[in-house]
């Protein structure tokens, strides 16, 4: 009886010693792993900037070329008269 109380005890003690431990290894993954979402939503955020950048890009270059063929169309249909 005496044994199964001490062994308890030690079970008890042993518990109060590394849950503080425990807990603090549990909060710095949980920190950790938020850290790590908030940087994906930021590379996301980023690429989803340069795409934006890419597309506005395109979007001059192809106003840029109807522009010169309309130059050229103007100047086909003064040669065509």
């Amino acid at each position: 009886m005496l044994e199964t109380i001490i062994n308890t005890g030690l079970i008890i003690t042993l518990f109060a010693i590394t849950a503080p431990f425990i807990f603090v290894l549990l909060v710095i993954r949980i920190v950790a792993g938020s850290n790590k979402r908030t940087k994906k939503k930021e590379r996301s955020k980023q690429d989803e900037s340069d795409d934006l950048n890419d597309i506005e890009k395109g979007l001059r270059d192809l106003d840029r070329r109807m522009d010169n063929l309309e130059t050229l169309n103007g100047n086909k249909r003064d040669k065509e008269r």
